[in-house]
Formats: C-alpha cells, sequence, structure tokens
C-alpha cells in the first residue's frame, strides 16, 4: 500500500488526468442469497445529502434499471426538507457552486427544475486578487455569449429539497430517521438501521460524506492533509445588486464572496483556528467591517487588526479601528470593478464554521461498495467544485450501473464497479492535487514567489484564449 500511495502522491503532484477506460466484460447477475428475513435491495445509497439524493433520483429514474430495487437512507428528516419553505428575507449559509454543465444535467433530469429557482443565483465573472502581490484575473469574463452563465449559487437545502421532490415521484425506497447501526459483509452485504430493519443489497453506495461510515466499513483507507484552519461562512447583504463571485487571497487564507438574489452574497473565509473563533464572536453589528476590511486593507493592516483580536481588546474598540481604516482607505481609493459592493449588515445567527482538509481514498470501490461525493473525497472550497466533482461521480455510476443491468450484470461485481473506479480516480486525484497546489502557491508569502503568481495572473489576465480555455477545462 505504501508504493501505491507513493504512485498516487506523484500524480497528484503532477494533477494528472486520466481519460475514460473502455469497458470490460463481466460476470452475469447472480441470483440473491437466501435471506429469510432481510429485505432484498440491488442498491442502497447511505447519505440524505446533494450526491445520495442526485444518484437515487437518477438510478429511479432509468428504464434499463425499472426492475431493480433501490433504497435511499438517511438519518435526518427527508421529509422537512423536501417541505422546505424558504424565509422570505435571507438566504442560507450553506451554499453550492454548481458549474453550467453539471446544471445541465440536473435539469435533463428534472431535478434543477423542482428547487426555487428564484433563489438561485447565475453569474458571469469571478475576480480573483492577490492581497500580498497585487496580482488580479477575471476569471470568467471572456466566455461566449452561450456560455455567460458559466456558475450557479444555490443552497444546499433548495438543492436538495428539490432532488427529494423529484425523488418523490420515482420508484425509490427513501428511508429517513433511521440511522445505520452496523454494516455485516456477506455474499451480498447487510445494513441493519436503527429501527432493526435489515437491507441486504448486491451494493452499497456510500455517499454519507467525509466520515463515511460505509468507507470505514469497506476498509478504504484514506489519506491527505490537514490544513490546519477552518472556513467561516456566513450570509451577508450588499449595499447594491450584484452577480460576479470575489475572492481574495491573503497570507491567511482566502476569503470570498458569492452572489445571491437581491443583493445578498455567501461569505466563505478561510482562517487558522484561533481567528475564526475570534471573528466568529464579533458582534453582528461590527462583523460587516470586518468583510470590508478582508477586501480593501493591506496585509499589514489586518495582520494588526488580527493582533488587536488575539490581544483580548474590547470587539467595540477594534471595530472602530476597522471602521477608520476603511474610511482612509475610501478616501484615497475610489471603488473599482475589481471590489465587492461593500458589506452592509449579516444576517443574524448565519455565521457558521467547518474544519478544511484534503482527503484521498485510495479507492472509490470495494466489494460491493462504490463511493461518491465527499465520500470519496475532501478537498479545500477555495474552488467551489467538491459538489461538482461528487456530480460527475454521480454522472459516471448512474452510467456505468444503466449498461450493467442492460446486460444483466451484477451490479455489485468487481468488474462493473472496477469501470466507475478507472474512470474516476485519476480525474477527482488530478483535481485535489490542482486545488492543493493553488493554496499552497498562494499560502506562500516568499517575495520571489509573490511576484512570479502574481506575474502569472497579470499575464493570464492578458491572455483571452489561453484564459477561457483554462476555465472551461476547470468547469467540465
Amino acid at each position: 500500500m505504501t508504493a501505491r500511495r507513493h504512485a498516487l502522491q506523484s500524480l497528484l503532484r503532477l494533477g494528472t488526468a486520466v481519460s475514460p477506460c473502455r469497458l470490460y466484460a463481466t460476470q452475469r447477475a447472480s441470483a440473491p442469497p437466501p435471506a429469510a428475513s432481510n429485505e432484498l435491495y440491488d442498491v442502497v445509497v447511505i447519505g440524505g445529502g446533494p450526491a445520495g439524493c442526485a444518484l437515487a433520483a437518477v438510478l429511479g429514474s432509468l428504464d434499463a434499471l425499472d426492475n431493480k430495487r433501490i433504497a435511499l437512507v438517511d438519518s435526518g428528516k427527508l421529509t422537512e426538507t423536501r417541505q422546505w419553505e424558504p424565509p422570505a428575507d435571507t438566504y442560507l449559509s450553506r451554499t453550492l457552486q454548481i458549474t453550467s454543465n453539471n446544471k445541465r444535467y440536473l435539469a435533463e433530469l428534472d431535478l434543477w427544475q423542482q428547487c426555487f429557482e428564484d433563489r438561485v443565483q447565475a453569474y458571469s465573472r469571478a475576480i480573483v486578487t492577490d492581497a500580498l502581490g497585487g496580482g488580479a484575473v477575471d476569471l470568467l469574463a471572456e466566455l461566449s455569449p452561450v456560455e455567460a452563465d458559466a456558475a450557479f449559487m444555490v443552497e444546499t437545502k433548495n438543492l436538495v429539497s428539490g432532488m427529494l421532490k423529484a425523488l418523490n415521484r420515482t420508484r425509490v425506497d427513501v428511508i429517513e430517521n433511521t440511522r445505520v447501526a452496523s454494516i455485516e459483509a456477506a455474499a451480498w452485504p447487510v445494513v441493519t438501521l436503527s429501527d432493526k430493519r435489515r437491507l441486504q443489497t448486491r451494493l452499497i453506495v456510500g455517499a454519507d460524506g467525509a466520515s463515511s461510515r460505509v468507507r470505514k466499513h469497506a476498509n478504504i483507507g484514506t489519506y491527505g492533509t490537514e490544513y490546519e484552519q477552518y472556513g467561516l461562512v456566513a450570509t451577508v447583504c450588499l449595499e447594491r445588486l450584484n452577480d460576479a463571485a470575489f475572492q481574495r487571497f491573503l497570507p491567511t487564507g482566502p476569503v470570498a464572496l458569492l452572489p445571491f438574489p437581491g443583493g445578498f452574497a455567501n461569505l466563505v473565509w478561510s482562517l487558522d483556528a484561533d481567528l475564526v473563533q475570534l471573528l466568529k464572536a464579533v458582534p453582528e453589528a461590527r462583523f460587516a467591517d470586518f468583510v470590508n476590511a478582508a477586501f480593501r486593507l493591506t496585509p499589514a493592516e489586518m495582520e494588526y487588526i488580527y493582533s488587536l483580536l488575539r490581544s483580548g481588546a474590547d470587539a467595540d474598540a477594534v471595530g472602530a479601528e476597522v471602521a477608520w481604516r476603511l474610511n482612509v482607505f475610501a478616501k484615497s481609493n475610489s471603488d473599482t470593478p475589481r471590489l465587492p459592493p461593500h458589506t452592509a449588515a449579516i444576517s443574524p445567527k448565519s455565521r457558521t464554521t467547518f474544519p478544511l482538509r484534503m482527503r484521498i481514498v485510495d479507492s472509490l470501490t470495494a466489494d460491493r461498495t462504490a463511493l461518491v461525493g465527499d465520500a470519496g473525497h475532501v478537498m479545500h472550497p477555495l474552488a467551489g467544485q467538491g459538489l461538482n466533482m461528487g456530480l460527475a461521480d454521480v454522472q459516471c455510476l448512474a452510467q456505468v450501473l444503466e449498461q450493467a443491468a442492460a446486460a444483466g450484470e451484477d451490479l455489485g461485481a468487481t468488474a462493473v464497479l472496477d469501470r466507475y473506479n478507472r474512470q474516476r480516480y485519476v480525474r477527482n486525484l488530478a483535481m485535489q492535487g490542482v486545488v492543493d497546489k493553488v493554496w499552497h502557491v498562494f499560502g506562500a508569502r516568499s517575495k520571489a514567489v509573490v511576484a512570479l503568481r502574481s506575474l502569472a495572473m497579470d499575464g493570464l489576465d492578458r491572455l483571452p484564449a489561453v484564459k477561457s480555455h483554462m476555465i472551461r477545462a476547470f468547469m467540465q
């Protein structure tokens, strides 16, 4: 396993991509094993998040799987999520960025249309700046009019609610409010639920997140990087309407404002563990100034403000210092298109945090087991590609299972699952590698590295054809 990990780490360093592999013949579907007290299924999806709901909905709609029994299991209250009525005066802080390709895929399956589409924000510009070196690049400005909406911001709950509405019209058995008590290895694995039900299935799909119980049951190892930082997310209200995304790389980590309708925005701020707690404790009435400072003040000024917070200075006094420095900035700098609109306020009680890490799995499959979404890959959110990778997993696995069912093959057979692993594993690894390298490059403070990365950003901004090609490749 050590040799294999060295090889995979080499691929990670190179950011290698792989082309889809051709399909190979597999064994025919085996007869179900005797299990008098068990409920028999062909596929059991564990996890009712976006990836799990999408996969269950896709499988439940495929004609080739019309005679297959499929279940979705989650410990949450999925009926409440399906019946969710959004608040009228704010947006939830847990959000997702969806590429145009994945939005199109969801729309073709009639999953996207079930969301509250008036709460989705399309955007065509993403402006990235380097606080230390001054480099800047407008990443989406050169796309064609047909591709003007390169990405979409949607609340996680809105997307999952829509998927569950679509799922409710399929033949999939949705089992909610029930956690997985155990998974037993057998000819067909047996999933025992907390309500004592026993589901015996050809195939278990783990869509149960970064701490996947399915992955642990399958003895699929993981390794990676703990960034020793947390993401602080919140919903903020801007002073004017906005349809662009803004990201600034500070020495302490990137900060991003992602657009929502009505002048709202989603804040995602990467910070060291001590700072994230200090900023989370800043009074809501003062917090908007700290967000504005992160996009406008120099790194030295931000370090000074952080030092005040760390020293235990009164939050109002620190807030007054931030407001004064922003006033000085406003007198000497007019707002430009590369600065986001001022943040006017934060939505009450919207600040939450989560740890930042990269986790790589040894494989996306094991005996009668497959992983999709965060169960199979975790990375830094700076590129907003987590769910997009998960939806690519869903598309690939659904296609592999559809082909296997049409050929009369066993959906859980090793050779069938190997097709999925061959097509997705290295692609995921490559994307994780690219994002990890971006984080490390922009976290460096060496003058030479700072100068080179800013030169590269400014140069890229002047090469529209190269920039357009890069973004199209990244958004696939």
